[in-house]
């Protein structure tokens, strides 16, 4: 009799605490993407929020495991995404965290979806998770890395191995790189991953993705007019009603 009291009482606990419920990852993958690279291989065009800024990309905030190396994802059912959580921060989501896919959108599907698979997992509430990636995004600042050791986006190959040396140099762990095939068959750099803690400290990664490059890989260029401009700027996007919430899976 007392153990099945003893197990209505955890049951209860854990559906009292929603926070019980979430499943458990170890370490974050903070993904960069080079928009010169996705442009060279797709067709990219301008957001209806404006221009983005010309540098790497925030491209995720991703929960890990790391015995199995596997995403943490879909923690919580029918989580909400709210966009006017995001007000504060959308000129830096604009520039850093933006969607150049064909035809032109803003950047509110992307961060929807990262919310929904990992940001829900991490937990933080929907802002923190958000200001937490774009602060970190700004301690790597990796254009400024890169070029402190004389690699520039100019369609110069690169040992991947210096790129590799010029980012741990900067922020202390080395980055996981991966690439993709740009023009003349050539791999070029197309994502960036680098561990994080728990508390927002960059780590040593626990495993390997096993993305596949050669040694010399190619820095493709990245300028604002190599964006197409489909459609007009939304300029009423940022007025959204503070009410307004996005509760679709």
């Amino acid at each position: 009799m007392a153990s099945r009291l003893a197990v209505v009482f955890l049951l209860g606990l854990l559906f009292a605490s929603p926070l019980l419920a979430i499943k458990s990852f170890d370490f974050f993958y903070l993904v960069f993407m080079w928009p010169g690279a996705y442009c060279a291989q797709s067709k990219c065009c301008v957001p209806t929020t404006g221009l983005p800024a010309e540098d790497f990309f925030l491209w995720g905030l991703q929960t890990y495991n790391a015995t199995t190396m596997k995403a943490v994802t879909k923690c919580i059912k029918n989580s909400p995404f709210y966009i006017n959580q995001l007000l504060n921060m959308r000129e830096e989501l604009d520039s850093y965290w933006s969607n150049i896919k064909c035809p032109s959108t803003n950047g509110q599907s992307t961060w929807k979806k990262t919310w929904k698979l990992y940001g829900v997992c991490s937990g933080m509430n929907e802002t923190d998770y958000f200001q937490f990636a774009l602060e970190l995004r700004a301690k790597v600042d990796l254009l400024s890395l890169l070029s402190k050791k004389g690699i520039y986006p100019d369609f110069n190959l690169y040992y991947l191995t210096d790129i590799q040396s010029a980012i741990a140099e900067g922020i202390g762990v080395t980055p996981e790189i991966r690439c993709s095939k740009g023009p003349y068959d050539k791999f070029q750099l197309y994502q960036v991953y680098i561990c994080v803690n728990k508390d927002g400290e960059f780590m040593e990664c626990p495993g390997s993705q096993g993305f596949t490059c050669s040694s010399s890989i190619l820095f493709h260029p990245f300028h604002d007019w190599m964006l197409n401009k489909t459609s007009a700027i939304d300029s009423n996007y940022i007025k959204m009603p503070i009410s307004w919430s996005d509760q679709d899976d």
